[in-house]
């Protein structure tokens, strides 16, 4: 904290009071610089550390171009499922992005389709089934193809997230910026509908932390778009494009 004495010594100075010295003045107006570029919200330093692994089990660069590829309800780690849907949209999102040419169905798309056919029952079935044995029943699977229109389905496994915030720069005891931290880690699988068989499967663990001088930690949509490119970019074809 700022002693008061030495608040009281600035005020004089800021008002005229008193005269200040020329060091003081260069002191003075460094500080003010240093202290409009923090909170006017500049970032010094972006750090992204990721690590990602990946199998490539039976998916050809061609194959999500030729027969597009839906989102199904992700898993996630006990204290972030409402961060499910919010993660499903973030990699469909980043997807179509990066594979322009590839018909990318969302998960309200898949969701929609689903409940237009009447397989939510089915759907609620499989995807519990899933949960407690990490297997797609083929016979839903291959259903839930047919009226979505897409062979391949992304399921997306929220395995851990947490934010953080520390100090970093400090004057007079004021702090004039601090750091925000956000982890992610995700796992994914590409299910081949028509052989109810896992074509591709990726992991990527990706942590990112900036400097800044406002309240505002990394959001979750933030992280999971760069979590999503990194793991994408391992998919067969499209660094090729």
């Amino acid at each position: 904290m700022v002693k008061d004495g030495t608040l009281t010594l600035l005020v004089d100075y800021l008002v005229g009071r008193q005269s200040f010295p020329s060091a003081g003045r260069r002191w003075l107006t460094g500080l003010c610089l240093i202290t409009a570029a923090v909170t006017s919200g500049c970032s010094f330093v972006d750090q992204v550390e990721h690590t990602s692994e990946h199998a490539v089990i039976e998916l050809a660069p061609d194959d999500l171009g030729n027969h597009g590829i839906g989102f199904l309800t992700p898993s996630a780690a006990t204290g972030r499922e409402a961060d499910k849907q919010a993660l499903a949209m973030s990699f469909s999102l980043e997807l179509q992005e990066m594979c322009p040419d590839v018909n990318v169905l969302s998960l309200p798309d898949v969701l929609n389709a689903m409940n237009a056919a009447d397989l939510d029952m089915e759907y609620k079935q499989m995807y519990r089934d899933y949960l407690e044995t990490g297997i797609l029943e083929g016979s839903i699977l291959k259903r839930i193809s047919d009226v979505a229109e897409v062979r391949y389905f992304a399921q997306l496994s929220l395995s851990g997230f947490s934010q953080s915030s520390s100090g970093r720069f400090s004057l007079m005891g004021l702090r004039i910026s601090h750091t925000e931290v956000a982890n992610l880690r995700v796992f994914v699988q590409i299910w081949d509908a028509q052989n109810a068989e896992i074509a591709w499967e990726g992991l990527t663990e990706l942590s990112y932390a900036y400097d800044t001088g406002k309240e505002k930690a990394v959001s979750f949509s933030d992280i999971s778009k760069m979590a999503a490119e990194q793991m994408f970019l391992a998919l067969p074809g499209v660094i090729e494009k």
